[in-house]
C-alpha cells in the first residue's frame, strides 16, 4: 500500500508496513484499524461540510459521535448524512464528487464496486453474515459491511490465524481503493495556527496552496485546528492534531461529565477532551423570552411582530433620544448599530424605543428577527432556539410573517426587493444579536446592499469588527443614577432593602461597572441567601455567566487582541498604554500589534481607557477581568504571559486616585525596578527593546537609558539615546543641559566632531544665557590651542564663523574675559581686525583682564 498524500493516512501506513512483517494477525487488525480511521474522517469530513441551521443539525452530530459506543455510530452517521434532514444543508461543492460517489448506485467495474466486493470476500472468510447486496446498492453501504465486519472479528470474535491471514488480501484491496479514489481524501487539508500578528501558520495535510492567502494576509479569524477546503474554509471538529502534526486524534467514546476520550491510530496513545462545548441538549430547545411574535400585529399605528416591552426596564434617556432621533431620519443613515457587551441592555433599549416609534407614524411595518441563542436570566444564563441563522433563514421569516398563506418560491430575492422598496410603508428591519448569525460579515454586507431610505435596518451586536454601520451607538454601562434605580426597583421587589447598605450599593456600582446583568445577579444572590456578599466572590463563582457574556465575543478577538487582554488581566491593577506596549515588546516576544489589539479590545467592550494628564490608563472592568483569569489558567501561553506580568508589575499599582499623578511616578518604578534586577551588560541589553519602546512615548526616559550606558561603560549607547532625547526636546533650558551632557560624553570619547557640534547648538538655543554661548566659545578656543592642526579642516572655519556671530550679536551682556573669548575666535580664523577690535573693547570694561592682555601680547 503507497503513499496517498494524506498525512494522518501515511503516518498510519508506516505502522501498517511494519505490522505486515511481524504476521498476518497483526497485519489483519491493523487493517481494521485504517478501516476505522477511515470511516470516522469520511464521517467528520460530511459533518464539517454541513451549513448552519437553526435545528442546529451538525451539532446534533458531533453530539452523538462524542458519545459514540463504537465505529457503527459513524456509519450510521455517514448514512444519516447522506440520507437524512442533514442532506439538505450540505455543501453544494460535494454534490458532484463525494455525494455522488457514496449515494449513486454502483456502476460495473467501478472502484466502488471493486471496494465492496473486495470487502464482502473478508466478510465470507470469517463467514458473516451480510445484506444482499444489488446493482443499484451505494457506495456508502461499504461502511455498513466494515462496521461488521469489525464488530464480528476484532470486537466480539476470536477469528483463527488462518482466516486473518486469507483476509489481509480482500481488506487491504478494499482499502486501498477508497484511499485511492475517495475524492475527500483528495481535498485541500490543513491545520490552522493563527499567529500573533494576525497571519496564520499553515501545515499542511495534503499537498494544496489552498489556505497560502492565510499565510499573506492577516484579517482572516479562524481557531486553530484542522480544516479541509470545499466551497469554503471549514473546521473538522472532532478531528485533533497541533501545528507539527505530531500526531492525529479521534474520538473513541468513554462520555464522562467532563470529558470523552480520543484515541491515535498511528501509536494508540489516548487523550481526554473537554466535553462543555457538547452538554446542550439536541432537542428542540425553548424560544427566547426576545424572539419576535409569530404574526404580524397592529402595534399602535404600524404593522409589527416586535416582542413585549421589558419588565423592570430602567430609563436610559439619552442612548434612547439618541436612537429614536436616528431611526425617525428618513434621509440617512440607513443602518444603525447598537453595539456593547452581553447583558448590557441593547435588546431591551431597542425594544423600548421601537415601541415609542410605532407611535410615530414613521414606520407602517416593523419587522423583528432574532438570532438570539442564550437568555440571561437573574439565575444564569438558558440556551435558547435561533429564530434565524442564515440569510435564507431571515428571508424565510419575512415571507412567512408579511405573506402567511402564500408560497413565495425565492424568499432570498423577495425580501432582498422589499429591502429597496417595501411594499408596505417605510419598513424597519431589526436583526438581534446579529454576532450569532452563520458568516455575519457576509449576511451584513448583503443587507447594506440592498437597504435603501426610508427603509432601515437596526442591528444589535456586540461587536462590529466585521462591519461598519452608517451610524453606530455604543451602549455602555448604566450611569450611577439608572445603577440606583435598578438596584432599589430590585430591592423592592424582593424585600431586601433592609439587607444591603449604602456602602454596599457604592461597591456595587463600582465593581459592576455599570453592568445591569451583572447588578441583578448580585440583587438575585442577595434574594436567594438573604445576606451579602463581596461582589467579586459572587461574580466568579458564576463559570455559565462569565462565559455567556464573554466567551463568544473572546473567540472572534485575534490572537494580538487575546494575548493583550489576558495580559491586563494577570494583574488586578490600572495598566497605563505605554507599559503594556512595552512589556510585550520585549525579546523574547512575537511582534504583535499591541496598538491595534487595544483598539479591538475597547470595540469589544472588554476594556476601556482613562484619560489623565494626558495620559491614557486601560482599565479592565471586574466581570470581564474574572473571565479572563479563566481563560488564561488555560492558555498555552501562560508561562510567557506570567513573565510578562512581572515586567508589568514594575510599572507599580494603580487605581482610579492613584493615575491623576500621571504617568511619571510608572515610569521612575520602572526604571529603577530595572537598575535593581540588572547586573550586566547583556541583562541590559535584553531590556533595552522594551526600554526604548517607553522612551518612544515617554521621552525623558532616555535619561534613564544614558545612564544604564555610561554604569556599563558604554558611552556612544549614552550618545545615541542623548541624540533621540534631543530630537523631541524643545524647553531651551532642557536642550542646553542634554547638548552640555552630550558634549561632555564626546569629549570623553574624543570625539571632537560630535563634541564641537554639541557646544554650537546649545551657543544658537533661543533666549540661552550668555554665559553659556562664552563657555562654549571657551572650550572651542581651548580646543583648537591645544590641538593646532585641527583647524586646518575647512568645516572649522564655518563653526568659528557661526560662533562668533551669534556671541558678537550679545557681547555687551559680556564682560572683558568674555570679549577675549570672542576676539580669540575671530583670531582662529585669521580675521585679525575684529580680534583687534573685541580685545580692546575688553580692556576698556577691565584693563587687567590676564585675558585680553595676554591677547594684545599675541596680536602685537
Amino acid at each position: 500500500m503507497n503513499n496517498i498524500n494524506f498525512v494522518f493516512i501515511d503516518r498510519f501506513l508506516e505502522r501498517l508496513h511494519a505490522a505486515q512483517s511481524e504476521s498476518d494477525s497483526s497485519y489483519f487488525y491493523d487493517l481494521i484499524l485504517l478501516g476505522e480511521a477511515i470511516t470516522k474522517i469520511t464521517a467528520l469530513f460530511l459533518i464539517a461540510n454541513i451549513n448552519d441551521d437553526k435545528d442546529r443539525n451538525r451539532y446534533r452530530q458531533e453530539y452523538a459521535l462524542v458519545r459514540a459506543g463504537g465505529i457503527g455510530d459513524f456509519s450510521s452517521a455517514i448514512n444519516e448524512v447522506l440520507t437524512g434532514i442533514p442532506s439538505s444543508f450540505l455543501s453544494s461543492s460535494l454534490s458532484d464528487y463525494e455525494i455522488a460517489e457514496m449515494n449513486n448506485k454502483i456502476k460495473p467495474d467501478s472502484w466502488q464496486k471493486i471496494s465492496i466486493a473486495a470487502l464482502i470476500e473478508s466478510l465470507k472468510i470469517f463467514q458473516i453474515q451480510y445484506p444482499n447486496i444489488t446493482a443499484k446498492t451505494p457506495f456508502r453501504t461499504w461502511f455498513n459491511l466494515f462496521a461488521l465486519l469489525r464488530n464480528k472479528t476484532k470486537g466480539h470474535g476470536a477469528p483463527r490465524i488462518v482466516q486473518c491471514s486469507q483476509a489481509c488480501t480482500y481488506l487491504s484491496q478494499s482499502l486501498v481503493q477508497i484511499l485511492e479514489n475517495l475524492t475527500l481524501f483528495k481535498r485541500p487539508w490543513a491545520f490552522l495556527y493563527r499567529n500573533l500578528n494576525g497571519k496564520y501558520r499553515v501545515t499542511n495535510i495534503t499537498d494544496s496552496s489552498a489556505f497560502d492567502k492565510l499565510k499573506r494576509t492577516a484579517g482572516y479569524n479562524y481557531e486553530d485546528g484542522v480544516y479541509c477546503f470545499t466551497d469554503t474554509i471549514r473546521k473538522v471538529n472532532l478531528l485533533y492534531s497541533d501545528p507539527e502534526l505530531t500526531n492525529f486524534f479521534l474520538p473513541n467514546g468513554n462520555f464522562r461529565d467532563k470529558t470523552f476520550e480520543t484515541i491515535s491510530y498511528i501509536d494508540d496513545q489516548k487523550q481526554q477532551v473537554d466535553t462543555s462545548s457538547y452538554l446542550t441538549p439536541v432537542s428542540k430547545l425553548p424560544a427566547s423570552i426576545t424572539e419576535g411574535q409569530d404574526d404580524l400585529d397592529v402595534v399602535s399605528d404600524c404593522f409589527s411582530n416586535v416582542p413585549k416591552a421589558p419588565e423592570e426596564y430602567i430609563e436610559r434617556k439619552e442612548l434612547e433620544d439618541e436612537l429614536t432621533s436616528i431611526l425617525l431620519d428618513k434621509d440617512r443613515f440607513p443602518v444603525v448599530t447598537l453595539k456593547g457587551r452581553g447583558g448590557i441592555g441593547k435588546t431591551s433599549l431597542a425594544i423600548k424605543v421601537i415601541h415609542s416609534i410605532s407611535k410615530e407614524k414613521r414606520f407602517g411595518i416593523i419587522i423583528w428577527f432574532s438570532a438570539r441563542d442564550v437568555d440571561l436570566f437573574p439565575e444564569g444564563p438558558k440556551q435558547v432556539q435561533s429564530k434565524v441563522l442564515t440569510a435564507k433563514d431571515i428571508s424565510d421569516e419575512y415571507c412567512r410573517l408579511v405573506h402567511p398563506n402564500e408560497c413565495i418560491k425565492d424568499t432570498f430575492a423577495y425580501f432582498s426587493r422589499a429591502m429597496s422598496h417595501s411594499p408596505f410603508d417605510p419598513a424597519l428591519f431589526v436583526l438581534d444579536n446579529f454576532e450569532t448569525i452563520t458568516n455575519p460579515a457576509e449576511v451584513f454586507e448583503w443587507l447594506n446592499t440592498y437597504i435603501r431610505n426610508p427603509n432601515k435596518i437596526l442591528i444589535t451586536s456586540r461587536m462590529s469588527r466585521n462591519f461598519k454601520a452608517d451610524y453606530p451607538i455604543e451602549v455602555s454601562g448604566m450611569n450611577d443614577a439608572q445603577c440606583r434605580e435598578l438596584i432599589n426597583h430590585i430591592a423592592n421587589k424582593y424585600d431586601i432593602s433592609h439587607l444591603i447598605s449604602p456602602q454596599y450599593i457604592e461597591d456595587l456600582i463600582q465593581e459592576s461597572n455599570g453592568h445591569p446583568y451583572i447588578i441583578k445577579i448580585i440583587m438575585g444572590e442577595i434574594a436567594r441567601t438573604r445576606k451579602t456578599s463581596k461582589v467579586e466572590r459572587v461574580i466568579a463563582d458564576k463559570d455559565q455567566i462569565l462565559n455567556a457574556l464573554f466567551r463568544r465575543t473572546f473567540q472572534t478577538l485575534s490572537p494580538a487582541a487575546k494575548r493583550v487582554f489576558l495580559t491586563l488581566c494577570s494583574w488586578n491593577s490600572l495598566v497605563p498604554i505605554v507599559a503594556i506596549e512595552a512589556v510585550l515588546w520585549r525579546n523574547d516576544n512575537e511582534k504583535i500589534d499591541v496598538e491595534g489589539a487595544i483598539d479591538e479590545l475597547q470595540k469589544s467592550s472588554f476594556i476601556e481607557l482613562l484619560e489623565e494628564n494626558n495620559e491614557t490608563f486601560i482599565q479592565v472592568p471586574l466581570a470581564a477581568s474574572l473571565y479572563g483569569k479563566t481563560e488564561l489558567s488555560v492558555y498555552p501561553e501562560k508561562i510567557q504571559i506570567q513573565d510578562d506580568r512581572t515586567l508589568l508589575m514594575e510599572f507599580g499599582a494603580s487605581n482610579p486616585h492613584s493615575v491623576k499623578r500621571g504617568i511619571a511616578p510608572r515610569i521612575e518604578s520602572k526604571f529603577q525596578k530595572v537598575a535593581q534586577r540588572v547586573k550586566t551588560a547583556q541583562e541590559f541589553q535584553k531590556e533595552l527593546p522594551s526600554l526604548e519602546y517607553i522612551a518612544s512615548r515617554y521621552p525623558k526616559a532616555w535619561l534613564h537609558i544614558t545612564n544604564f550606558y555610561k554604569d556599563y561603560n558604554d558611552y556612544e549607547g549614552a550618545k545615541r539615546s542623548l541624540r533621540e532625547l534631543l530630537k523631541v526636546t524643545s524647553l531651551s533650558t532642557e536642550k542646553e543641559k542634554y547638548w552640555l551632557e552630550y558634549a561632555d560624553l564626546c569629549k570623553k570619547t574624543n570625539d571632537w566632531n560630535g563634541e564641537s557640534m554639541a557646544l554650537l547648538e546649545i551657543a544658537t538655543i533661543p533666549n540661552v544665557p550668555f554665559c553659556s554661548i562664552s563657555n562654549c566659545a571657551n572650550r572651542i578656543n581651548n580646543h583648537f590651542y591645544r590641538n593646532p592642526y585641527d583647524k586646518q579642516v575647512d568645516s572649522k572655519y564655518s563653526l568659528f564663523s557661526k560662533l562668533a556671530s551669534v556671541m558678537s550679536k550679545r557681547i555687551t551682556e559680556g564682560d572683558a574675559t568674555d570679549y577675549s573669548r570672542l576676539a580669540w575666535l575671530y583670531l582662529n580664523i585669521d580675521d585679525e581686525i575684529n580680534a583687534k577690535k573685541y580685545m580692546e573693547d575688553g580692556l576698556s570694561i577691565d584693563p587687567c583682564n590676564s585675558h585680553c592682555l595676554k591677547l594684545q601680547q599675541r596680536l602685537s
